[in-house]
């Protein structure tokens, strides 16, 4: 490699993640994932924009970047994704949650799989590369409709307060199994070389989870990742079409639709099956529609094995992104549609708060915390005590920012019960972010109550998403000023939510 090339792909790199970066950071403070600035990013720099304005720069840098390794250090991106991506498939929440997701993954990959195969068999000859070819497209496009972004879901759960609910273990563990069954059938698609690739990549995160990697080191491949290859990859999908010239916007429209109506009734479908009511399962089905990292690699891999033409390719892209767009808010509106019949701030007050615990590990806090409620649970400490420290195996209920839920369902119990811990030193609950709980909220409910206990750790959630809230909340010393400190961050939280053009209604 020359001076010259080196000089070219270090200057393609440097515009590529610097503009990757700084629209991903700007998509991010908008409310949207940081995945639709990185690819606008590409769209901006590839042939769309950069290729109609300055033909003669772009030529100049990417082609010559190209030649100079470009492509070589995308492909690492692509496998280090994939890394990331059996990462965070937790053979723990399989096992205890496996069983009772299997509905909804099934349906949801069963449907879409489907309708992706109907629109292989269905398009044009024009969209197709090769049409002797139609049948491996239109198992791509199965693949393509039927799988799920684990991160993006896991996210938005996360974001919900649900993350580590019944309902978002359940989410996990069907998006888990969509992933542990798209990406070996998309390996045998792409070939032997190609699909070896994909195929130990993912298998690779697999085995490291499976040796039970620290959240810390964890967190680092995430960092690593999300900070430098993710932000390229993403770039790259932009620079792979001209989304102006090959734009099929029926093809667009079409693949949106059947992806989306089929991902979200068959998780639905199988959800209301595992037991939740109708709106909680529409909640899982639109949560499960996100495709995110994982639809636009589909896409790539396809488009680079020569398997589709732009316009399928962009059609593709065009459908993870939106999926992703929308995953947060539809979900997010379905939960806020009704107010929640009892929320923090009313379980709180006739509950329990325990300003200092003493407990130096997540076993005795919640020891400490189950006898706080005292009468409340007459009869039932040991077993809400058992229950929720067997909850705990299955996913440790920290969340970031050194928040923490620990939770159950108890058989006998009439009403749920909250009771809030202050843990000035920090106990490990095991959070994604490394950091200990100061804050720890035990919540008992009753059994099968899944409806009960998403409208609560929402409102959680809501109630402990202000930084500041959470550092007044540390703070308390009394229930009733914990209370206005969890009532005022509701609130906060709830109006800047809301969409703009909707007013206060007290």
């Amino acid at each position: 490699m020359t001076d010259r090339e080196i000089l070219v792909l270090l200057l393609a790199l440097g515009a590529m993640l610097g503009l990757a970066r700084g629209l991903g950071a700007l998509a991010r403070s908008r409310g949207m994932p940081a995945i639709a600035g990185e690819v606008a990013a590409g769209v901006l720099l590839g042939p769309t924009v950069l290729g109609r304005i300055a033909p003669g720069v772009h030529t100049w840098l990417f082609a010559a970047a190209a030649d100079a390794g470009l492509d070589a250090i995308t492909t690492v991106a692509v496998v280090l994704l994939l890394v990331a991506a059996g990462l965070h498939v937790d053979p723990r929440v399989l096992r205890r949650r496996g069983r009772v997701a299997l509905p909804t993954a099934s349906l949801g990959i069963a449907l879409p799989a489907l309708c992706g195969l109907a629109l292989g068999f269905l398009l044009p000859a024009a969209n197709l590369v090769d049409p002797a070819g139609r049948p491996l497209v239109a198992a791509l496009l199965a693949v393509a409709l039927a799988v799920s972004a684990l991160p993006v879901v896991a996210k938005t759960m996360l974001e919900a307060g649900l993350f580590k609910s019944d309902v978002g273990l359940l989410v996990t563990a069907a998006a888990s199994i969509d992933e542990l069954v798209g990406w070996p059938c998309l390996a045998l698609l792409l070939g032997p070389v190609r699909g070896a690739v994909v195929f130990a990549s993912f298998a690779a995160g697999l085995f490291a989870r499976a040796l039970r990697v620290s959240p810390r080191a964890q967190s680092g491949v995430d960092a690593i990742v999300s900070g430098f290859f993710a932000p390229l990859f993403f770039a790259s999908v932009g620079l792979r079409a001209d989304f102006a010239a090959a734009f099929d916007p029926v093809l667009c429209l079409v693949v949106l639709l059947l992806a989306s109506v089929s991902k979200v009734i068959g998780c639905a479908v199988g959800a209301r099956m595992a037991g939740l009511r109708w709106r909680e399962a529409t909640a899982v089905g639109t949560t499960m529609n996100a495709r995110g990292a994982m639809g636009f690699i589909v896409a790539a891999l396809a488009l680079d094995a020569g398997l589709v033409r732009a316009s399928t390719f962009e059609a593709l892209v065009l459908m993870s992104l939106a999926t992703s767009l929308a995953s947060g808010p539809a979900l997010r509106s379905l939960l806020s549609a009704s107010q929640p019949e009892e929320d923090v701030v009313a379980l709180l007050r006739r509950g329990a708060f325990v300003s200092e615990l003493h407990a130096t590990t997540p076993g005795d806090a919640i020891a400490e915390l189950v006898r706080a409620l005292g009468s409340l649970i007459k009869g039932m400490k040991r077993d809400a005590r058992d229950a929720v420290l067997e909850r705990e195996l299955v996913a440790p209920t920290g969340l970031a920012d050194e928040v923490a839920i620990p939770h159950a369902a108890i058989d006998g119990l009439d009403r749920p019960q909250l009771a809030l811990g202050l843990a000035p030193r920090g106990i490990d609950f095991g959070a994604l972010d490394g950091r200990p709980a100061r804050i720890v909220f035990l919540l008992l409910m009753p059994a099968k109550a899944y409806d009960a206990e998403v409208r609560i750790l929402a409102s959680i959630a809501r109630a402990t998403y202000d930084a500041r809230a959470r550092e007044e909340l540390a703070k308390a010393t009394t229930v009733d000023e914990a209370a206005r400190v969890l009532a005022r961050s509701a609130k906060r939280t709830r109006e800047s939510m809301r969409p703009k053009n909707m007013t206060a209604t007290g």
